[in-house]
């Protein structure tokens, strides 16, 4: 499956979909609220409502299953230290805990890697339903990010 959508481009594996939106944003005390786009990618259905981090996808995952979330940060972020990885990162088994998690669940663990492309900074968070089969997931979840590209 093919998703072209503004800045980013989706070619995903069979069983996989993905859905680009605007995003929910964050507004801070003094700034107003800034809506930055977020991508969700799954291989199960995802619900028509979620939370950045995947809140209301993940309590639907089961053995196998796995959620992407990229999400885009404000212009700035591309500069800061902490986006200092240049690409999209692919990760390793290692990469994953059951305390990485936003929301910790049963089975499940998670992953949240910074980076940026070409001035545009991002935020990369990966659920697994499988810690058994982490080694299988993790190469999936790579391929899937393999296959993304984000425009400048």
């Amino acid at each position: 499956m093919k998703l072209d959508a503004p800045g980013i481009t989706l070619d995903l594996p069979p069983g996989w979909e993905a859905e680009v939106d605007g995003g929910s944003g964050e507004a801070g005390p003094d700034a107003p609220r800034v809506r930055t786009p977020r991508t969700h990618i799954a291989n199960f259905p995802l619900p028509p409502t979620r939370g950045d981090y995947g809140s209301f996808a993940v309590e639907q995952m089961q053995r196998g299953h796995a959620l992407i979330c990229l999400l885009e940060e404000s212009g700035d972020a591309a500069g800061s230290r902490l986006h200092g990885h240049d690409g999209i990162p692919r990760l390793a088994v290692g990469d994953f805990a059951a305390d990485a998690m936003q929301r910790p669940r049963a089975g499940q663990s998670g992953a949240q890697a910074f980076f940026r492309v070409g001035g545009r900074a991002f935020v990369l968070y990966v659920v697994l339903s499988d810690r058994l089969d982490r080694a299988g997931q993790v190469a999936e979840v790579n391929r899937v990010l393999a296959g993304v590209t984000i425009h400048p």
